[in-house]
């Protein structure tokens, strides 16, 4: 089935998914929402990176963060 995959400013969500639900009627519609996370240690990679840390640094920072 085919999809609109297109992002909206939160201010007019609404405003879109009513006319859509209008157009083709409410059994046509849904939304959808998908989480994404990151892990701990990617997370504190891209902070890293932002403050300058070099790679070395990043790396023994990394190491203390459990696996789990």
């Amino acid at each position: 089935m085919p999809d609109i995959d297109i992002d909206f400013p939160d201010h007019q969500r609404d405003e879109v998914i009513n006319y859509v639900a209008e157009k083709y009627g409410d059994l046509h519609v849904a939304q959808i929402v998908t989480f994404g996370t990151l892990a701990a240690k990617a997370v504190l990679r891209d902070i890293g990176k932002v403050f300058g840390l070099n790679s070395k640094e990043l790396e023994h920072v990394s190491r203390m963060i459990p696996s789990r």
